[in-house]
């Protein structure tokens, strides 16, 4: 299945179901309709064993999370997003498969693996109460354009012009 966003096409290979989960067209289907108070991701895909939640940032203009506030800033509106759009499957009942996060947001290498790192801290993906009778996220990764298709062999981008 391919999905675009901007100038950039994924084709998530394998996919039960894709679609652009921040539709602002009122008209289809997939528009949640909670964009005044909800944050949400652009893709949800489904696949036979899991649900992926994709974001993407800013992949032309890497100066736009220079400082160390603006990748603060970057990591909240990450956050939310996922916990949002968690929210919003979860009251619609279709979350009934582990979910994985994965963000394409350009940066450098290094920059990639903080903003990961920080995401992870923010999100339990690994730790949660043992209460818990399942986790709310499985994965979470972060990637730049160069890394994401060797990352992510399954699920290539390409440039569309």
């Amino acid at each position: 299945m391919i999905l675009q966003e901007g100038m950039l096409q994924f084709d998530f290979a394998g996919a039960v179901d894709a679609f652009k989960f921040d539709e602002q067209d009122r008209a289809l289907a997939t528009y949640h309709g909670l964009s005044h108070c909800m944050k949400a991701v652009d893709f949800v895909v489904e696949y036979p064993d899991h649900y992926l939640f994709v974001e993407i940032k800013d992949p032309k203009n890497s100066n736009r999370y220079g400082s160390a506030q603006d990748k603060l800033t970057l990591i909240k509106n990450l956050t939310t997003k996922f916990r949002d759009t968690f929210l919003y499957r979860w009251a619609e009942n279709q979350l009934d498969k582990p979910v994985r996060y994965q963000c394409l947001v350009e940066l450098d290498n290094a920059q990639t693996l903080y903003l990961m790192n920080q995401l992870k801290n923010q999100l339990p993906t690994n730790k949660h109460p043992a209460r818990w009778q399942r986790p709310l996220v499985h994965l979470c990764a972060v990637a730049n354009q160069a890394t994401w298709n060797i990352t992510f062999p399954n699920i290539q981008i390409n440039r569309v012009t």
